[in-house]
């Protein structure tokens, strides 16, 4: 009796808790061209969905980080088509893109595209998600 008394009180403190602890919510800042820091941002967001499956990741790209997201740029294709498929949200800026020349058919599919990078981080932060600079 004390055994099936611990059973329910344990499964019922696993989801009290399940119920109180939030969804992890990260949003990365990536504004550069150079590759081996747009691989440190695929690792890392790996490492962070494997460890936590359902946090919810958006890496907004700006400035020369834009290529990345490209057609052309075959570095990382499957990486970014793998973690679209785990739901992460990769964003472009649009005011990166017209500075740049890039035509929205030249992004891969699945990338979405916001006015303003700037503005699209500061959201996000008053939506309380916690905001990264790529460091590796």
């Amino acid at each position: 009796m004390k055994r099936i008394l611990l059973i329910l009180l344990l499964g019922w403190q696993h989801q009290a808790m399940a119920q109180t602890t939030p969804r992890l919510q990260i949003i990365w800042d990536m504004n550069a061209r150079d590759t081996a820091e747009h691989s440190a941002i695929f690792r890392q967001v790996n490492n962070v969905l494997t460890a936590d499956p359902n946090a919810r990741i958006e890496v907004v790209f700006h400035g020369n980080a834009i290529w990345v997201m490209t057609k052309d740029s075959s570095l990382h294709v499957q990486k970014i088509h793998r973690d679209l498929q785990r739901g992460v949200t990769f964003v472009v800026c649009n005011n990166s893109m017209r500075r740049l020349k890039v035509d929205a058919s030249q992004l891969l599919p699945g990338v979405t595209i916001v006015p303003v990078a700037i503005i699209e981080l500061a959201r996000k932060q008053q939506e309380g998600w916690s905001y990264l600079k790529l460091a590796h």
